[in-house]
């Protein structure tokens, strides 16, 4: 047998058996452990809490909100009615942060009014830590997943998602 037979005899015995070769993983006999990588948890949403004053409201009643939200910064509330059609109800208003606010405030010069279509209507806050230079309409969207995007078109820049927006519903009587 010459060399290089022997040479490729060797080489293909040894291919064989290291295929045949399984690895065993051992438990850790040292008494190490390792621990997984840590798991982002969620972050916590920003209104803790959004409640209207009443849950239903005569066509001329006055109506208000309450919210907490757990850092300072501006709300805006807009509604969906009825009828598919969406308007803001207040842009940027000032919320302190960690304590339950009234929107309008009991010392404000607004007052908001319960007015038609009757029926039931939606009203979404969502939080900025500042003024948003309302760029973006809330009139006349027709859905209430085109009125999601566009809260979320305003609220994105600041690094918030949908899961930021919290949302009441109402219903609005003769």
């Amino acid at each position: 047998m010459t060399l290089r037979h022997l040479a490729a005899t060797v080489a293909l015995v040894a291919t064989l058996l290291l295929s045949a070769c399984a690895i065993t993983i051992l438990p850790d006999t040292r008494g190490g452990q390792v621990d997984p990588p840590p798991v982002a948890g969620p972050r916590p949403v920003v209104i803790e809490r959004f409640e209207a004053t009443r849950t239903s409201y005569r066509v001329g009643d006055g109506t208000a909100f309450r919210i907490r939200t757990n850092q300072a910064g501006f709300v805006t509330l807009t509604a969906y009615n009825p009828d598919g059609s969406t308007y803001p109800i207040a842009r940027n208003v000032p919320v302190s942060g960690n304590r339950l606010e009234a929107i309008p405030g009991p010392f404000s010069r607004i007052l908001f009014t319960a007015e038609p279509p009757v029926g039931r209507h939606v009203v979404r806050a969502h939080f900025t830590p500042e003024r948003t230079p309302e760029s973006v309409s809330f009139r006349g969207i027709v859905t209430l997943d085109a009125w999601l995007a566009a809260i979320f078109l305003e609220i994105r820049a600041y690094g918030f998602s949908a899961e930021d927006v919290a949302e009441v519903r109402v219903d609005i009587r003769r």
